[in-house]
């Protein structure tokens, strides 16, 4: 550890600033050059004094602390080789603007979904799935005021909480945009929000959460088609039948609440809307009886061509768990708001350059992109970084290379109708919850002097 500029020597501490820029995840700079980085704050108008962390370095810090398998922001840079004490670094995390990574994310995100095209679409739809989840964070006054806490059948969260919405590429893993907000702030609201990270034409899959006549007017207005499980209190057997199908499917007109008419005028009174059979069980056990679809033409769409399409759903499932689990975001580390936001950020574009180096090694090998595995995708980028850099120039090429050929040795088996429950196995350990601060207790159980 070192306080740096103090009894350094210039051309030293130059030497360090290069050794810094030159040797973090060497495995994504391809994708995510320096050049872009400096050309993106230069946009964003951060102006910086070239310190020994500057933007570039603290980039890819945010992503090695997104990628790098410990619980501490401090820990990831000590992997990555940052030679500074923890308050340095997060004085230099809060230099950096939240404009900067909400920039580079965007052109992470366009970059894989350039990677991921062709293998994104059926019949012509690119298939995008959304959905939600909370994520804690520690427990400071004003993460509490921002966000607010969960309420459960036991009480108020003892920690922070917020609502997190991803979009994303059903076929590859892509997470196309994210919106982060308090926790009273509904799905449907941040949902909402996220139709503009899609394109016209767009075949949108979604739960229950994200259905309703007002919904799907939105949704048509956004030029995106959509199949989601019929709202809970439609009653789908007093609907007038418009058309009929012989695989029981049916197109109908369905009204949109007075209600919401009442709140939103430009509302239509109705809209014309197909049904489509099903035989499904949510997760909590309620049964599914019929899928709603905008797609009415049952000819060119059948109905089992609508429940294959849904059934694609889930893998939403999944990135929401690679997001919490192997990128950590389940309770973020940042103690301010800014740095919650940064934080994120940081994590949904470390996962989309994982998947492009997924999409690449599955072009390559010709393997289906959402068939090769996530976690040792991850370990390799980390691990391969750490070889390339000690690794000659010359080499640079062949090991990533042969980290894409590890990449596509890893086949996921498919397991359709897959279902996992939402209950834990082991039991916590045998110690009772702290109900008071770690200061406290030491002030009431600290030996007498």
């Amino acid at each position: 550890m070192f306080a740096y500029g103090i009894g350094i020597s210039q051309p030293r501490l130059e030497e360090i600033r290069q050794r810094l820029k030159q040797g973090q995840l060497n495995a994504l700079r391809e994708l995510l050059p320096d050049r872009l980085i400096e050309r993106v704050c230069c946009e964003t108008g951060h102006r910086y004094r070239e310190r020994l962390l500057p933007p570039l370095v603290m980039v890819f810090h945010y992503l090695a602390a997104a990628l790098w398998p410990e619980d501490s922001f401090n820990a990831a840079a000590q992997s990555s080789g940052l030679p500074v004490s923890s308050g340095t670094l997060s004085k230099a995390r809060q230099r950096l603007p939240q404009a900067v990574l909400d920039r580079l994310g965007s052109h992470t995100s366009q970059l894989a979904q350039t990677f991921s095209d062709e293998a994104a679409r059926s019949r012509g739809f690119r298939l995008v799935s959304i959905d939600g989840t909370c994520v804690s964070m520690s427990d400071q006054p004003a993460l509490r005021t921002a966000f607010g806490l969960a309420n459960s059948k036991h009480g108020p969260s003892r920690y922070p909480a917020a609502r997190l919405v991803v979009a994303m590429l059903a076929q590859t893993g892509v997470v196309l945009d994210h919106r982060l907000g308090p926790y009273r702030t509904s799905e449907q609201t941040l949902g909402l929000d996220l139709l503009t990270a899609l394109r016209p034409g767009d075949l949108l899959l979604a739960d229950a959460h994200f259905a309703g006549s007002n919904l799907y007017f939105c949704y048509l207005q956004q030029g995106l088609d959509f199949i989601t499980p019929v709202h809970q209190r439609l009653k789908v057997d007093r609907l007038r039948h418009l058309r009929d199908f012989a695989d029981r499917s049916f197109v109908a007109e369905v009204p949109i609440w007075k209600v919401q008419r009442r709140k939103y005028p430009f509302l239509p009174e109705s809209l014309t809307l197909r049904f489509v059979p099903v035989r499904l069980r949510s997760r909590r056990g309620r049964p599914m009886t019929w899928l709603v679809t905008s797609l009415l033409d049952g000819r060119r769409y059948s109905a089992e061509l609508i429940r294959q399409w849904y059934s694609r759903r889930w893998p939403v499932e999944t990135i929401i768990g690679q997001i919490k689990q192997p990128l950590s975001a389940n309770v973020l580390r940042s103690k301010t708001v800014d740095g919650i936001h940064k934080e994120l950020a940081a994590k949904i574009m470390a996962l989309n350059l994982v998947r492009c180096l997924m999409l690449q090694a599955a072009s390559r090998h010709q393997r289906q992109p959402d068939r090769l595995s996530f976690a040792l995708a991850q370990r390799l980028a980390v691990t391969y970084s750490l070889r390339m850099s000690q690794a000659p120039v010359g080499c640079l090429r062949s090991l990533h290379d042969e980290m894409l050929d590890a990449m596509a040795r890893s086949i996921v088996p498919y397991r359709p109708g897959r279902v996992e429950p939402r209950a834990i196995r082991r039991e916590p350990r045998h110690y009772e919850r702290l109900k008071i601060s770690r200061r406290d207790w030491r002030l009431q159980h600290a030996s007498a002097p």
